[in-house]
């Protein structure tokens, strides 16, 4: 798949990727490179028999890294297309998608991409269906990351808010996350709430396999309720009024699939916002297990003053970080950058 994305992309700007290619094989050694189809293709255009590479080894890691985030831009709309999942269809209220380093403002019509991080306004509801006849509903003030979905399953995690997923087919299903409790469900209905400390989670009709944090997997069926106040975990056989109260008025009935408004339409492109900022990437560069990822995701906005400085100012949360930043201090073949000693989040998502 890599190397199709990449031909399809030099079919379009053939000079650009050539160059940033060039670069990248320079910079990590040509030979390791040429075996890559595309790669051979180009070299005898790239250097000429014995010419060697021009950049001074000091210059490498910089200029690696700055080819690497030009490539990962230039290819994107690549990368996404391949790996559309779903729509999104019904968006109330203001919510925004960060998608890569953007920010993106949704509206009906527009596909769920692989890695979408959505966040709803207040008030705000989002539902979004997916190729394996799941329905997703995303409650108001609610932050969550699709970070995988394949034919047969969605995986949303809920870092706060409301999610609710429904399913008919028992070969499809969807797995929610949160730091302290997770839930997998086939052909049934999953009310999941989260904030830092205090989590519920409600299943609503059929059956869930439900995972405490540091627990085993519990066989969950309809009715029961599952709470995680701190350290304490419950089971009852019904939601407590607290989690009643407050739930969003549109999780109160069955979600209606709005899928064939879509069908067969032109996709709808999200209007471009904002690039994101570091108040914006900061929660979820504190996600424990998920830290690698968002650090590569947010690399491109380095290049902003003021992203910059704010990663600096919090280098001792972000130790990792320091090499990205600095690579000057770490000479090409040197030891790794220092290790995490910041005590991130438990990476139970």
């Amino acid at each position: 798949m890599p190397g199709l994305i990449v031909m399809q992309a030099a079919a379009r700007e053939p000079e650009r990727i050539e160059s940033i290619v060039a670069l990248s094989a320079c910079v990590v050694d040509l030979p390791h490179l040429t075996g890559h189809t595309f790669v051979s293709s180009i070299a005898p255009r790239l250097w000429k028999s014995g010419s060697g590479c021009p950049i001074p080894p000091a210059r490498r890691g910089v200029l690696m890294n700055r080819a690497l985030a030009m490539l990962a831009v230039l290819l994107f709309p690549w990368i996404g297309a391949a790996e559309e999942i779903g729509t999104f269809t019904l968006a109330e209220g203001s919510p925004r998608l960060i998608r890569g380093a953007t920010v993106l403002r949704v509206s009906e019509g527009v596909r769920v991409l692989n890695g979408d991080i959505l966040e709803t306004s207040a008030p705000g509801f989002v539902q979004a269906e997916f190729a394996n006849g799941s329905i997703v509903a995303i409650g108001p003030s609610t932050r969550v990351l699709i970070h995988s979905a394949a034919s047969k399953s969605v995986d949303v995690v809920l870092m706060s808010g409301w999610l609710k997923g429904e399913t008919a087919s028992s070969a499809a299903g969807y797995h929610f996350s949160s730091s302290l409790l997770s839930a997998t469900a086939k052909a049934g209905t999953v009310i999941l709430h989260a904030e830092p400390a205090d989590v519920g989670l409600y299943v609503e009709s059929g059956t869930a396999t439900v995972n405490e944090a540091g627990g085993h997997a519990i066989a969950a069926k309809a009715g029961q309720f599952f709470t995680r106040h701190g350290a304490k975990f419950a089971v009852t056989s019904r939601p407590d009024g607290p989690f009643l109260e407050s739930m969003p008025q549109p999780f109160r009935d069955t979600l209606p699939s709005r899928e064939s408004h879509f069908a067969g339409k032109k996709p709808i492109e999200p209007k471009h916002d904002h690039d994101v900022t570091y108040a914006e990437a900061e929660p979820w560069l504190k996600m424990g297990a998920w830290r690698k990822s968002f650090e590569e995701r947010f690399q491109p906005r380095l290049k902003d003053a003021e992203f910059r400085k704010a990663v600096e100012s919090h280098i001792a949360e972000y130790p990792e970080w320091n090499r990205i930043l600095h690579p000057e201090k770490y000479p090409q073949n040197s030891p790794s950058a220092p290790a995490d000693n910041s005590n991130p989040p438990s990476g139970r998502y």
